[in-house]
């Protein structure tokens, strides 16, 4: 008991000294905690700020030069009433139909909504065009607009192949902000599209009640009940997920890598060895970075779920989802960080392990392009098939598990988790077997096929 107790002190004592070498660091400490605290912060108290601030008002002289006249009163007639902003009406129904209501806090749109205090300046002569661009320059208007009298009228059904629709011309400051330009333009435009109405002899606002696309409400009929689509969301929350993982797996491996080869190569390794085993050595290694992996997933999972709490749409996180993707999270890291030991081990120079995990990271990158036919259809036999073969266990089922809108089988979970264990423990055995050999080989890289020789050495 007490001989275990010894081998177990010495493995913690490995983990912790990799773990202190990596994770307390300055520039990890910035990169891993502060970060993601920063935009934590950000997200919770200037995210609602930004969206309830008001843009500033757009106020000046227009000069609005027309042959025919009335464009200029349809105009005055449209800021008299207000501006319809169309896209901000948009975004404010599809923030209503998020779970819990929309926006947390109650943050409002006021960045989209350009307020406007403008006064018009008409003339027909198109000869004062150059004298309003002077006075654009000189501050005196805020904008010339040049309507010529054919945009007006109703477009020809069938043009002639010569036909060229003419343009309306708007001249505005140098300095003139893109968000008063975007609403000078939807006055503008709109101003042109009722114009032709009443040229034509129509009402505009039936116009628009027709041709108006609707809203569209999307409803999933499910086995306990309805709920809403949210495609949007079904899309990208499973691809982040995974490459949430993907990324940290890889980066906390890479870490396994280089400090076994930095350590080979520095004669550390051969002074470690003198206080513990290979066996030993290799464990505390793969721990110690398993906390600084558990340290990002943590500091950086928390991110997204900030994000979702602030905007009220925690109900896409199931607590399924979440102990599943730790457990697949586990999986991931396990099954590459005994790969990276295993090749660290072998070679003594970082360009010497790239070519050993060439075809083993092409494999583990598989899932970054499967994504799109997973995430279309995660319960077709195709995804059921890739879910189950190894390496790609975590990743792949991840995806599903978070791109369906049903929970999957039981079954399916369960034996993707037993497949997983069991990959990890193969590697272990493997890895084991390279890194006790490896660990003080130095010269030429081994290759492949050597590895495999190792693998069988009593």
């Amino acid at each position: 008991m007490s001989r275990w107790r010894n081998s177990l002190g010495k493995v913690l004592h490995v983990g912790w000294r990799d773990f202190r070498y990596t994770a307390l660091t300055p520039a990890f400490l910035i990169a891993v905690v502060g970060v993601p605290v920063l935009l934590g912060l950000g997200a919770l108290v200037v995210y609602p700020i930004l969206l309830s601030q008001e843009t500033s008002t757009l106020e000046g002289r227009v000069v609005v030069i027309e042959q025919e006249g009335g464009f200029a009163g349809i105009l005055e007639g449209i800021l008299e009433r207000g501006i319809r902003n169309e896209a901000a009406e948009q975004v404010a129904e599809a923030f209503s139909r998020l779970p819990g209501g929309g926006l947390a806090g109650g943050p409002g749109l006021g960045f989209m909504n350009v307020p406007t205090d403008l006064e018009l300046v008409r003339s027909g002569d198109p000869s004062f065009l150059e004298e309003a661009k002077q006075g654009v320059r000189e501050e005196r208007f805020l904008a010339v607009a040049m309507v010529p009298g054919e945009l007006l009228q109703v477009p020809p059904g069938d043009p002639p192949d010569d036909y060229r629709e003419p343009e309306l011309g708007l001249y505005i400051a140098n300095d003139a902000p893109p968000q008063h330009v975007a609403t000078l333009e939807q006055l503008l435009r709109e101003a042109v599209a009722e114009s032709r109405a009443v040229n034509a002899g129509y009402s505009y606002d039936q116009i628009r009640r027709v041709i108006e696309t609707p809203m569209m409400e999307v409803v999933r009929i499910t086995e306990t009940g309805e709920q809403g689509d949210l495609l949007e969301l079904r899309i990208i929350i499973p691809i982040a997920l995974m490459m949430l993982l993907w990324t940290i797996a890889f980066t906390s491996g890479n870490y396994v890598l280089t400090s076994t080869i930095e350590e080979k190569s520095n004669k550390v390794m051969e002074v470690l060895l003198s206080a513990v085993s290979p066996m030993q050595l290799m464990a505390g290694k793969i721990l110690g970075q398993a906390a600084v992996a558990s340290l990002m997933f943590v500091m950086y999972g928390g991110i997204a779920v900030i994000g979702l709490f602030t905007l009220a749409m925690t109900d896409l996180l199931s607590l399924q989802l979440l102990l599943l993707s730790f457990a697949y999270f586990v999986i991931a890291y396990f099954t590459i960080a005994t790969l990276m030991a295993a090749v660290g081990s072998a070679v003594s120079e970082l360009r010497d392990a790239q070519s050993l995990m060439g075809p083993a990271v092409l494999v583990l990158c598989l899932p970054l392009v499967l994504w799109i036919p997973i995430n279309n259809n995660p319960s077709s036999v195709f995804a059921v098939v890739t879910g189950f073969i190894p390496p790609l266990v975590p990743f792949v089922m991840t995806l599903r598990v978070a791109a369906s809108p049903e929970p999957l089988p039981a079954w399916q979970i369960l034996t993707s988790l037993v497949l997983g264990a069991g990959t990890v423990g193969v590697m272990l055995w493997m890895s084991a077997r390279i890194f006790r050999v490896g660990v003080l080989m130095q010269g030429k890289p081994p290759s492949p096929v050597e590895l495999l020789r190792w693998i069988r050495y009593r």
